[in-house]
């Protein structure tokens, strides 16, 4: 099966980073994988060589960080994976639509939504929102939210 190919070409590149399983199903990936900032472009790639798919692009946003959420899968039941990237608030992430198209329009979605540039990316106008919007509606700083946590605290 491919996501045992990917599993064992993730902890070759990336052994000394913690692969996480669910075994239970309940998070809807076999396993995550949380890998630095510089890193993500190879992760990609090797995702893409595997013959997975983009599935979706979204993040979190914790009070000292942002957190990417990346899931990849194949035509094959069982195959979903996640990569997890840190991203400080004033950091600005790789693009990935070189290696996966559609990342251009993931990516537009989560600037949209989030606030988050993503370098290499050339086309960053707003999808989903007005153009001239000046606010990012899920961020926790938006509106009057007060659950506003670190990191830590949601993940222990």
């Amino acid at each position: 099966m491919k996501i045992h190919d990917i599993e064992a070409r993730m902890r070759g590149k990336f052994g000394d980073l913690p692969l996480k399983r669910d075994e239970t199903g309940v998070t809807g990936a076999s396993w995550s994988i949380a890998v630095p900032i510089g890193d993500l472009r190879d992760a990609a790639t090797e995702f893409n060589a595997a013959g997975f798919f983009l599935e979706s692009i979204t993040a979190l946003d914790f009070e000292d960080t942002f957190e990417l959420v990346y899931h990849f899968n194949c035509f094959e039941p069982g195959s979903r994976a996640v990569v997890r990237v840190l991203c400080g608030h004033d950091q600005v992430p790789p693009s990935i639509c070189d290696i996966f198209r559609g990342a251009a329009w993931l990516e537009r979605e989560v600037h949209d939504f989030f606030g988050i540039t993503f370098s290499g990316n050339v086309d960053m106008r707003a999808l989903l929102l007005p153009e001239d919007a000046d606010y990012y509606p899920l961020r926790k700083t938006f509106g009057k939210v007060g659950a506003y946590h670190k990191r830590e605290v949601i993940y222990g």
